[in-house]
């Protein structure tokens, strides 16, 4: 009887094995959790970043604060989170693990900081800081925890986008002075400035591939627009009848995009567009909502490991 039950235990302990290998091989084989990241107010009151499984609708808080936490941006293997907070009394960049742990602040200034984005390599963070109202382009080295400012005027720079090369910064800026924005880049080695769009542009957001560089005018009704490196040409991507300004964000592939916009009163709703579709004026050039709940959402990013228009 002994034997039979040690036998019995034996069999079990070798199921239960196999069952757990097998679910790590698994585990491996299939894609990472499809996630985006977003700013959003479910009280109207006060801005938090959160995380969506878009295969459950989950939702869950990245940050839980009375003061807002805005502006975020994951680090590109995923693994930590860039963003914008007022906890601390002026408005300064914080890093966290994905989850929301173990935030820092990443500069000690009195002045504001805003739109941390992190670099293709995540050695950096660009980001503008605003001094008696106008912005600069900055550099955070993470390695060496130094700053550099990469461009020499404060104007009304903002929207800093980084080229998938990791070698310039994108971003908007009135510095002709003519109270008109357009797009700039700035070399990171030489820090000379150089205009990529004339004319009133704002959000631009460069495709994983840098062909593309994604830009919108409007703000009632909100037009998008590619810009083609290859062919120094614009060419209008979808023609919305949203009101909103929000900076868009790619899919890892390159074949949707991802943007907020109002819907009713002060909610909004996050949308997924084909690139392709649209680009052949096809009839499936239609915006699809990816959120359920009635919220104000801002600033969608895809968790770089995964892209949502693959599944």
């Amino acid at each position: 009887m002994t034997r039979i039950l040690f036998g019995l235990i034996g069999i079990i302990s070798l199921v239960c094995t196999m069952i757990i290998l097998i679910a790590l091989g698994v585990g491996r084989i299939l894609p990472p959790e499809p996630e985006l990241l977003f700013t959003a107010s479910f009280n109207l009151r006060d801005l938090n970043i959160y995380r969506m499984s878009m295969s459950r609708q989950l939702i869950v808080p990245v940050t839980s604060n009375p003061a807002n936490d805005f502006l975020a941006d994951w680090s590109p293997d995923g693994e930590h989170i860039a963003f914008v907070s007022d906890r601390d009394g002026s408005y300064s960049i914080y890093v966290s693990d994905a989850q929301g742990n173990n935030a820092h602040r990443l500069i000690e200034s009195s002045a504001n900081q805003y739109d941390p984005v992190w670099s293709p390599d995540s050695r950096n963070i660009a980001f503008i800081e605003e001094e008696g109202g106008y912005g600069g382009v900055l550099l955070y080295d993470m390695a060496s925890g130094t700053t550099q400012s990469l461009t020499d005027t404060y104007r009304t720079h903002v929207s800093p986008n980084w080229s998938p090369d990791g070698k310039s910064v994108t971003f908007v800026s009135d510095l002709d002075q003519r109270w008109n924005t357009k797009i700039y880049s700035v070399d990171i080695a030489t820090h000379v400035v150089s205009p990529i769009l004339v004319g009133s542009a704002s959000n631009p957001v460069w495709s994983p591939d840098g062909r593309y560089m994604l830009y919108i005018t409007g703000y009632e009704k909100v037009y998008f627009y590619l810009w083609d490196n290859t062919l120094g040409q614009s060419s209008l991507l979808y023609d919305g009848d949203f009101d909103g300004n929000d900076t868009p964000a790619w899919s890892a592939d390159g074949r949707s995009i991802i943007f907020s916009a109002y819907t009713t009163g002060s909610n909004s709703a996050i949308f997924q567009l084909p690139v392709a579709a649209c680009l052949a004026r096809s009839a499936d050039c239609v915006p699809t909502a990816l959120t359920t709940i009635v919220a104000f959402y801002r600033q969608p990013h895809w968790k770089p490991t995964h892209s949502l228009s693959s599944q």
